[in-house]
C-alpha cells in the first residue's frame, strides 16, 4: 500500500487540507475530500511543517489533482517522507 502524507495547499485565492500520493522529487498526486479551487494555478504546498514547496497543478478532476514541482525536492526530504 502506497504511504499517504497530509498537507495544506496554499495559493493567492484559497487553501485546503490534502493527501499526497506518490511523493517524487519532481511532484506528486494529491487528493481532497472537497472540490479544491486553490488549483490550475501557481500555489505552495505544505507537507507537515515541511513548506513551502512552490508548485504548479493540473486538476484530473474534483478531487484529484497532479503536482509539478517549481525546483526538485531535496533527496532529504525524500528519504524523511518515503522512508
Amino acid at each position: 500500500m502506497a504511504k499517504i502524507l497530509y498537507g495544506e495547499c496554499v495559493s493567492a485565492r484559497d487553501k485546503a487540507e490534502v493527501r499526497i500520493c506518490a511523493l517524487g522529487d519532481k511532484g506528486c498526486r494529491l487528493e481532497a475530500d472537497t472540490a479544491v479551487r486553490v488549483f490550475d494555478t501557481d500555489f505552495s504546498l505544505w507537507i507537515g511543517a515541511v513548506g513551502p514547496i512552490p508548485a504548479v497543478a493540473t486538476r484530473k478532476d474534483a478531487g484529484h489533482v497532479a503536482v509539478r514541482f517549481k525546483e526538485p525536492l531535496d533527496e532529504r526530504i525524500l528519504e524523511h517522507f518515503n522512508g
